[in-house]
């Protein structure tokens, strides 16, 4: 169940990006909602689950919105996914404040290991400023707790009272 719930969440990152891109080209760098999936992925799942779901999103990405070379941005977001599902799994990483932090530096790790692999490749990358950096990780790490904890609350099971 938890395979058709994330492919749909990446059909749902695919619509939004590619809407983004045709409303706000100039933006839509600055949001990437395949960083979200592959997060929440990675908190929920664990490392696999946000490898595949890295891999995937990173070949979308790469196919749909014309990546320089063909799997550089899948391996950049299995490398993040890993990263990010180890330490889900070593670390308390459920409440907000711990996962607005894994988001900012998923969306940081995102940025610069994409350019360094780009630099190993010889291929030219698009060049981040440092205050665009900060501006796609607050703006991912905001949407991000709105949606992961919008997610949560509607899967979550009811507290129950014992009188």
């Amino acid at each position: 169940m938890t395979f058709l719930w994330t492919a749909a969440a990446l059909v749902a990152a695919l619509l939004l990006q590619t809407v983004l891109s045709l409303v706000f080209p100039g933006y839509a760098r600055l949001f990437d909602p395949f960083l979200l999936v592959l997060v929440y992925c990675g908190l929920t799942g664990g490392a696999s689950r946000a490898m595949l779901a890295g891999a995937a999103a990173g070949w979308v990405q790469d196919v749909h919105f014309g990546g320089p070379v063909l799997g550089l941005s899948g391996l950049t977001k299995v490398l993040v996914g890993f990263g990010v599902g180890a330490g889900s799994t070593r670390f308390h990483l459920a409440e907000p404040g711990a996962r607005v932090l894994v988001l900012v530096l998923a969306t940081v790790m995102d940025a610069l290991i994409f350019n360094w692999l780009a630099a190993v490749f010889d291929v030219s990358a698009y060049a981040l400023s440092p205050a665009g950096l900060l501006v796609r990780a607050v703006t991912n790490a905001g949407v991000g707790i709105l949606v992961f904890e919008t997610i949560d609350r509607r899967l979550r099971p009811p507290a129950r009272r014992d009188l």
